[in-house]
């Protein structure tokens, strides 16, 4: 059974306009039945009174000698006698002592008296039978009548659904144009949602509060753009220091440990940088999304974000596989690539006591999978932990879908999938 859906505003008038229609047409034809019902109901009624009327009066008469059959009136003639009425009246009064009523079928119907009276102490029967046709409204009448109702009741209808109809455009089209906007200017901060003139009061506070909200929105972004692109300015001043004496101390570095500590710096100072470099890049992504360049990430860039984040892996004695299927397209900078990938493979390493750790890329995702303790069991709270905001941020802000579960042995799947 198809019904009507309510679900969409930007249809809502018309479907409303159809069933309000269905419902004026169905209240016609109702209001049709009843008038009709009523006013035979009604044309019965009058002609049993005034066959009753007609009674007295041929009892009277038959009271003061008269027999037989007798004229009342052009319309009823009445009888004292059931031989005298035609047959097809008969079975109206076998077995009875009383019957009043219309019978038979227009335009031949008659209203039929049947009842007795007392003359001398005898009983004696009265019948009357009255063409009431005549005095009943005809088709014609009956439909011209009808008409009347009919038109009535769809002028009423048709007034209040006009008022009905402008009231659901006052009510619902603050709400298409509020939508309309949205979708229109959904990356334009500056605009200004408006309400039409004749909408409720309270659209006009939902639009206020929009532009309240889309403005401490758009501030929002802009400080948080602000910050990450000074701090990622302040940063490379100290960053290119340390490099600097990191070089300086690796000329004069006389044992083991001192080298040892030179290359945890630089690793640090690496990982810093990169850091940076992801800050300036997502800020560049994030003010002209719709500019950035899309460009193929090569298997040689997967290896190096190998090389740079297996410092943990070797001294653990842990292999890192790369499965590489296909160049994904990425509007993603080097740098932010290797933080997300880095951020996985690091934690994959720390949940990671033996084994092997595999990274497979194909064009629309990439996946670390890992032969830790999972999910649920891993004592390692570091492991699949740090740094999983950091990634999932990073996805929702690229519009990669991040997931993270148990592998059906042992061990952790990360999948990042690239398909908006």
């Amino acid at each position: 059974m198809n019904t009507i859906s309510f679900a969409n505003t930007r249809t809502l008038t018309g479907q409303l306009a159809l069933f309000f229609t269905g419902v004026a047409l169905v209240m016609g034809l109702a209001s049709y039945i009843i008038f009709y019902t009523a006013l035979h109901w009604s044309e019965d009624k009058v002609g049993e009174r005034r066959i009753e009327i007609d009674k007295n009066e041929a009892i009277t008469r038959f009271m003061n000698g008269e027999e037989g059959k007798i004229t009342i009136d052009v319309l009823t003639t009445a009888y004292n006698d059931i031989s005298l009425v035609p047959a097809e009246y008969h079975k109206y009064f076998e077995g009875r002592d009383s019957f009043v009523g219309e019978v038979g079928s227009d335009p031949d119907s008659r209203m039929v008296f049947f009842s007795y009276y007392y003359k001398d102490g005898s009983r004696k029967p009265v019948i009357l039978l009255s063409d009431i046709n005549q005095i009943e409204f005809g088709k014609n009448e009956t439909l011209f009548s009808g008409l009347i109702v009919i038109t009535s009741v769809a002028g009423l209808l048709f007034i209040f659904g006009g008022l009905l109809l402008r009231l659901s455009q006052r009510l619902i089209e603050p709400i298409n144009n509020l939508t309309q906007q949205l979708t229109e200017h959904s990356g334009n901060a500056a605009h200004v949602f408006e309400i039409p003139s004749g909408g409720a009061s309270e659209f006009k506070i939902l639009a206020d509060e929009l532009n309240q909200y889309r403005h401490e929105i758009h501030n929002l972004i802009k400080r948080e753009q602000a910050f990450a692109r000074y701090a990622s300015h302040e940063l490379r001043t100290p960053l290119t220091i340390v490099k600097g004496a990191s070089k300086l101390l690796e000329r004069n570095a006389s044992d083991d440990f001192q080298k040892r500590q030179i290359v945890r710096i630089n690793e640090a100072t690496a990982q810093m940088s990169t850091m940076v470099d992801a800050l300036l890049g997502l800020v560049r992504y994030e003010r002209s999304e719709e500019e950035a360049v899309v460009r193929d990430v090569s298997k040689a860039e997967f290896e190096t974000i190998i090389e740079l984040n297996s410092a943990q892996a070797k001294d653990k004695d842990i292999d890192i596989a790369l499965i590489f299927h296909q160049m994904p397209q990425l509007k993603a900078a080097p740098a932010v690539l290797n933080m997300v990938v880095g951020n996985l493979l690091r934690n994959a390493i720390a949940a990671t006591h033996q084994g092997e750790i595999t990274l497979e890329v194909s064009a629309d995702s990439l996946c670390v999978r890992d032969n830790g303790p999972g999910l649920n069991q891993a004592k390692n709270q570091d492991g699949h932990g740090l740094g999983l905001l950091i990634v999932e941020d990073l996805c929702r802000r690229y519009h990669w879908h991040f997931s993270i579960k148990n592998r059906p042995t042992t061990g952790c799947e990360a999948l990042i999938s690239f398909g908006q």
